[in-house]
């Protein structure tokens, strides 16, 4: 009777406060429209380039075409269960935690163990994508996982790696968990302080970051817990799932019962950037987008809690994670796990036979069009995706500069908004922009996406 008590009681609660705050409008950045699409379908998706993501079940890597949908075993990779997948800028070398950070061109030749002094837990390495060296770099947790190191390698067109200069780039008082992104001198990371929660940490030109390269929000206001935390490649972005933010039903965090229903994208904070709120300021006005996943796997059940209230044996529980920008920053790739709830817990042994467990998702976050891009056959789960765009293929034809000039002349009244969510100034003329993506969105979301290839 306790637990459907505390049950009833969380329920209640849940019911009380989104209805409190049903008429409350959510900024514009927040986009809980979603387009859903399956590959399986026939959708044909607007980008090339390749999946890579570990067999959770079985071990290895597997590899896809985009488009392809069932990957195949990379060669070599087949001894045990891997994790903290990433891919080079130009998608030929994968880098990946497989008993200590490994290195392994596509086609499986050269696979190479990065020489570490240890290694930490899940997600304990990536590459440092535009490092300030100009070179490769592999970052690696030590197995205090407060230690964080930088190696150079050099990847010959056909042979294998070698390392140089490893060193110190990071350390500091508490564990970090989970994923982490590194880009130019910014690193994003959970770490396990008081705070429970993603940090910004800016890298100094020299010498090992410590805690007093944090962000610090202003009046302590920090993000309540959060984690899968990841960068984009220019390390302008960072991406997370939400903890317990209650941000009015904005967010599906997990005060609302909805855990890992969603994902944040914030810009990159330097330490010596102005002190605001993360919750009142960053979170809530600040936020370049805001991404519920497909209404399906919300499972708005009263029963569907992830704080220790009963579970329904008929509810499924869904997790979207394991984010990893791709080299387009338009584009985010995650996991999806649905399992069951067995004697009020989950049951991951049961995974295999959940509908969509185990798959991979392409997020194109400026329209929130969600695509299931991989999966395995046989009740085989994957996980810890990256994926990479082949950026020569124009998937957008290019628009003549009297349409461009018209789109906007037709939709003045809408704003208008680069890739990395900067809005473009209404007085800025359509012929002059700058070659790239737009989208011209009102309220409740884009309303048209435009190529400006030349002028």
């Amino acid at each position: 009777m306790k637990g459907l008590r505390f049950s009833l009681i969380v329920s209640v609660l849940c019911l009380y406060v989104c209805v409190a705050y049903a008429q409350v409008s959510c900024p514009a950045f927040v986009r809980k429209a979603c387009n859903v699409k399956y590959l399986d379908s026939g959708y044909v998706l607007p980008v090339k380039g390749i999946v890579v993501a570990a067999n959770k079940t079985q071990g290895g890597l597997y590899l896809a075409s985009l488009g392809t949908v069932i990957p195949t075993l990379i060669p070599n990779t087949n001894t045990g269960t891997c994790n903290s997948v990433c891919l080079t800028e130009n998608g030929k070398w994968i880098l990946y935690n497989q008993g200590g950070p490994t290195l392994i061109r596509t086609d499986g030749q050269f696979k190479t163990k990065v020489p570490v002094q240890s290694y930490g837990s899940e997600g304990c390495c990536t590459f440092w994508y535009n490092a300030p060296s100009g070179k490769t770099e592999v970052v690696y947790r030590l197995s205090d996982n407060k230690t964080v190191r930088a190696v150079e390698v050099t990847l010959p067109e056909n042979g294998a790696p070698t390392f140089s200069n490893d060193r110190v780039i990071g350390q500091f008082n508490s564990i970090m968990e989970f994923t982490m992104g590194v880009a130019g001198r910014h690193m994003f990371a959970r770490f396990d302080d008081s705070h429970y929660g993603p940090k910004m940490v800016t890298l100094p030109a020299s010498g090992a970051a410590t805690d007093a390269d944090f962000y610090v929000p202003a009046n302590n206001d920090y993000p309540s817990w959060g984690c899968k935390t990841t960068i984009s490649h220019d390390g302008r972005l960072c991406v997370y799932n939400p903890g317990y933010d209650q941000f009015n039903c904005c967010i599906a965090d997990e005060f609302y019962l909805l855990r890992h229903k969603s994902f944040v994208i914030l810009p990159f904070q330097e330490k010596t950037d102005p002190a605001v709120g993360w919750q009142s300021v960053l979170l809530k006005q600040k936020a370049v987008s805001i991404n519920w996943c497909p209404r399906k796997y919300w499972f708005l059940s009263a029963t569907d809690s992830c704080k220790g209230a009963s579970a329904g044996t008929s509810n499924f529980w869904s997790d979207f994670k394991n984010w990893n920008y791709t080299n387009d920053t338009a584009y985010i790739v995650g996991d999806l796990d649905c399992l069951p709830y067995k004697k009020g817990s989950v049951d991951s042994s049961a995974g295999a036979n959940m509908p969509d467990s185990g798959t991979i998702w392409l997020v194109h976050y400026p329209t929130n069009t969600w695509t299931m891009i991989a999966r395995l056959e046989g009740g085989k789960r994957l996980g810890y995706p990256a994926v990479w765009i082949d950026k020569s293929v124009h998937s957008i034809s290019p628009l003549r500069d009297s349409y461009m000039q018209k789109q906007r002349n037709l939709l003045k009244d809408k704003s208008m908004f680069d890739i990395r969510g900067r809005m473009v100034p209404k007085n800025q003329n359509a012929h002059k922009l700058p070659p790239g993506i737009y989208y011209l969105k009102n309220p409740e979301g884009v309303v048209k996406r435009i190529a400006v290839d030349r002028f």
